[in-house]
């Protein structure tokens, strides 16, 4: 207890890791302390990186310029990736499968409300409460929409480091003035690329570097198309500020109605070993029981086969 005070405080990787603490110490005596009862409270920091360990710096990041981010530094930015009229036909795509599924589920769709924005998952669903995937009852279906293959494959022959075909994709809707706070995509969730798309109207998305707190805002274009690899992917976080408009280049921009498209891949192992420690979940205790989980789940059933 620092400078006489009854009480201190402890940072955690994550909600889940600190509900581990509390309920193993909370109003119980403390050997440690003479047999002392602790008394816990939880407060959750939606800046964790803020607060994170060194790491980074030890890993020479911060020795170079942090406010880089370009191909070099895994970040690829492709304006005009579809035409006006292929956007006009994704629209128009997302708008029949809606259709389509609510007649298969009578009436039950698939979108979901995150905060200020609506989402739909294919392929694999996000569980926004645990953070990480989701159960397949979650999404709109186990795979991704056949209308999307020809721009995975645009992407495939725009940018080389492109190895891997998505399995999991995301469609998002953003009213007028909604976005989404700074983070990075679960390392343990997916892959080591992500593709963005927007759609219909541009907007503002700001780059933080957790150690530096350096912020870099790139203007995504409807249209446009970014790819989200190496340390863009998992050392730096991403937010859409929520607010009614954008400062770009001196001027006001009025925000309207914007969509867009993420696909990633499915990361089997839950496994990440990345050296961006502040913004990796690979040693928290919710990541470390989904990987037993699928361990048992694999046993068992190499076991009901043999």
């Amino acid at each position: 207890m620092l400078h006489g005070k009854p009480y201190s405080f402890a940072a955690y990787r994550g909600s889940d890791d600190a509900d581990v603490v509390k309920e193993a110490l909370s109003g119980k005596p403390c050997p440690e302390l003479s047999g002392r009862v602790l008394f816990l409270e939880s407060i959750s920091h939606v800046d964790f990186a803020y607060i994170c360990d060194r790491h980074c710096a030890a890993q020479g990041v911060v020795g170079r310029d942090v406010a880089k981010l370009d191909e070099e530094t895994g970040f690829f930015y492709i304006p005009d990736f579809i035409s006006k009229e292929e956007q006009q036909e994704i629209m128009e795509n997302i708008r029949v499968d809606e259709e389509r599924e609510r007649l298969g589920r009578n009436g039950d769709s698939k979108w979901f409300r995150v905060q200020v924005r609506y989402v739909k998952h294919y392929g694999h669903s996000f569980d926004y409460h645990r953070k990480h995937i989701g159960t397949p009852d979650l999404a709109a279906s186990t795979e991704i929409p056949q209308w999307m293959d020809k721009f995975v494959k645009r992407a495939f022959e725009l940018v080389p480091t492109v190895t891997k075909y998505p399995d999991q994709m995301t469609i998002q809707q953003y009213p007028v003035g909604s976005g989404i706070p700074f983070h990075t995509d679960s390392h343990t969730s997916f892959g080591d690329t992500v593709f963005i798309l927007s759609l219909l109207t541009p907007v503002a998305m700001d780059f933080r570097h957790p150690t530096t707190r350096t912020i870099v805002t790139k203007d995504l274009e409807p249209c446009s198309f970014v790819v989200m690899q190496g340390e863009t992917r998992y050392g730096w976080e991403h937010a859409i500020r929520i607010r009614r408009s954008d400062l770009i280049n001196g001027e006001v921009r009025e925000r309207q109605e914007r969509w867009s498209i993420t696909m990633r891949t499915f990361n089997e192992a839950a496994e990440c070993h990345c050296r961006y420690p502040a913004l990796c979940d690979n040693d928290t205790e919710a990541v470390k029981k989904i990987r037993e989980d699928r361990l048992a789940a694999r046993r068992a059933l190499k076991s009901a086969t043999s």
